[in-house]
């Protein structure tokens, strides 16, 4: 394929947004609920060409006639383009102080990226849930924290889908005081399930996904 600049102009975004924002912060239960509608006229966004750079290397020695070649050395080409756009969805959060002790958040958000003359925005995230547990004293302080991807199968062209899934983290830490000094030890573990997770809108989530399994012992000092 061949690629080339083009003389037009670039015309400027133009947005019209329209927010709705619904909040509580006083007493045991808290909570903010955010719901946004915006169209956006000349919205620039990068689209994926199918095409990839030349690596250097001769193809005149591989079959002839092969449907498939190994771009794994290579780069994709990407495209900036501009197209009238509907972006909408919401935002929420709640908190409940369950003791003096205990707290539990609940949350989630979501946007509808698409085009207005219809398909999808490229590497849109995908409806995303999930709550938090936690339980602080004076010294002690200890969270357990799930969070839902859903799967995302609104793509553009050139673009696959990405499984959901599940990441699970959880974190202790103590105060302590030591020759003067506030210090905390920690213990820290993310991802406890060991769950292949993808970001849907990483330009390389097909051979980087999220970190597996880990944990993290430390000790932090406060100055």
């Amino acid at each position: 394929g061949h690629l080339g600049l083009s003389d037009q102009a670039i015309d400027l975004e133009t947005a019209n947004n329209i927010d709705l924002t619904f909040r509580k912060t006083q007493g045991d239960i808290g909570f903010i609920l955010n719901a946004f509608y915006n169209q956006v006229d000349n919205y620039y966004y990068q689209i994926d060409t199918g095409l990839f750079a030349e690596s250097g290397h001769d193809h005149s020695d591989e079959e002839e006639g092969a449907d498939e070649h190994d771009h794994s050395s290579e780069l994709p080409v990407y495209l900036f383009k501009t197209g009238d756009v509907i972006l909408h969805g919401f935002e929420a959060q709640i908190a409940w102080q369950l003791t003096d002790e205990f707290k539990v958040d609940l949350f989630s958000d979501y946007v509808r990226a698409r085009l207005k003359d219809g398909g999808d925005l490229p590497r849109t995230p995908p409806l995303r849930f999930g709550s938090e547990l936690s339980y602080q004293t004076d010294k002690l302080s200890a969270h357990i924290h799930v969070t839902r991807y859903q799967k995302q199968d609104r793509t553009a062209p050139q673009e696959t889908a990405t499984d959901g899934y599940t990441l699970v983290d959880a974190s202790i830490s103590y105060d302590l005081s030591v020759l003067n000094q506030d210090m905390s030890v920690y213990l820290r573990g993310t991802n406890l399930t060991d769950t292949e997770a993808r970001v849907h809108s990483s330009f390389v989530k097909d051979i980087a996904p999220r970190p597996g399994r880990s944990f993290a012992l430390g000790i932090r000092g406060y100055f």
